[in-house]
């Protein structure tokens, strides 16, 4: 039985990883092969080829090459819809695992269900609760393709119920960002200690609604320069922030600041030693959101809502608009209750070996 495991940006291919390395382990006694496809929606190296290879992912057997610079939502979408619908045709799989919420994860999904592909979904059951936002579309309309649905937590599994999907189908694994931690983060993500980090301010950005928008960019930026004067910032740069920086002339205001440090996009294993060094975090990711939960970090979260409630509600991690970014970082650093790490069921880093098993199920 071949099973197609379909990545295409830098988050979906570091869970990819986690997931493929646990089976590769275990390949031998289990019923199934895991085909690796990229759908190419992150084309940038630094996003791609270059990750891969320092997680030690083998050479996908499939590439769709779906994204380029300044394709739209649809097109993505389509690309993948159109790309694997023609792999399918010439070399068929049983099974067919998307990741999260991404374009390339919808079109995948759709044409894995137009060709009557048994539909696996990796993050089920997610909810930010703002439909409009491309983002929540897309985990939803996955959801109701999908034959299996491997949820992250409990929450996650209720939504999943709520929506009348079938229970036979509902899986809590638990979180394979975990996983992913601890794999390829080894002994740096064993240590936890957190008020006492005195390393730079670590942030990252990528979401349209923070980037695409340049007023609201803008106010980042000028929130970002006066938490500099207090402490530095290290900013791995997301290709689309490069983007923004080149039509607006945002990065000569951040280098006439100074205490500010642009580098590149980060390889897996160094961003996780940044993540844990790190003073506290301002981000727009969902997935540093779990990593801070299970860290016991401090970060601000540049976003109105989010689909991992309950990891922030059990972290030292606070929502917040460009407006309150300093107010909300002053507050955090200056709290004196103790920092919990969130560790709930399934957050233990053996969601991988869960995942195999309801896989190996499919074919008793």
């Amino acid at each position: 039985m071949i099973i197609d495991l379909v990545y295409g940006t830098r988050p979906n291919l570091i869970k990819a990883a986690a997931l493929y390395l646990a089976w590769q382990e275990k390949r031998d006694d289990l019923p199934f092969i895991l085909r690796l496809i990229d759908t190419g929606q992150h084309w940038d190296p630094a996003l791609s080829e270059g990750l891969r290879l320092s997680l030690g992912l083998p050479v996908p057997e499939i590439r769709l090459g779906i994204g380029q610079p300044g394709n739209s939502r649809h097109t993505l979408v389509q690309n993948a819809d159109d790309a694997y619908c023609r792999m399918l045709g010439q070399s068929p799989a049983q099974g067919t695992i998307v990741i999260g919420d991404v374009n390339g994860s919808l079109g995948v999904a759709r044409a894995a269900k137009r060709n009557s592909t048994y539909l696996i979904h990796l993050e089920a059951g997610l909810r930010g609760g703002f439909d409009a936002v491309a983002e929540e579309a897309n985990r939803t309309e996955i959801d109701g393709l999908s034959d299996m649905h491997w949820a992250p937590d409990k929450a996650a599994a209720d939504n999943l119920h709520k929506e009348g999907i079938k229970a036979k189908g509902i899986h809590n694994v638990g979180n394979i960002v975990i996983d992913a931690m601890i794999r390829f983060g080894g002994s740096t993500t064993a240590i936890w200690s957190s008020s006492a980090q005195t390393g730079p301010v670590l942030l990252t950005l990528h979401r349209a609604e923070n980037i695409d928008n340049l007023v609201r960019l803008s106010s980042i930026i000028d929130a970002i320069i006066d938490l500099a004067h207090e402490t530095p910032i290290i900013w791995p740069l997301h290709p689309r922030a490069q983007g923004a920086f080149a039509q607006s002339g945002f990065g000569r205001r951040i280098r006439d600041a100074g205490n500010i440090k642009i580098v590149a996009p980060m390889l897996y294993p160094d961003f996780l030693a940044a993540l844990v060094a790190a003073r506290y975090v301002i981000t727009d990711s969902g997935g540093i959101i779990d990593e801070c939960a299970w860290l016991g970090k401090v970060g601000c979260i540049l976003r109105p809502t989010t689909e991992r409630a309950t990891a922030l509600e059990a972290s030292a991690l606070e929502l917040c608009e460009p407006a309150d970014l300093v107010q909300t970082a002053t507050n955090l650093t200056n709290r004196t209750a103790p920092l919990v790490p969130f560790r709930p069921a399934g957050w233990d880093g053996k969601t991988a070996n869960r995942m195999l098993d309801t896989l190996a199920a499919l074919n008793r």
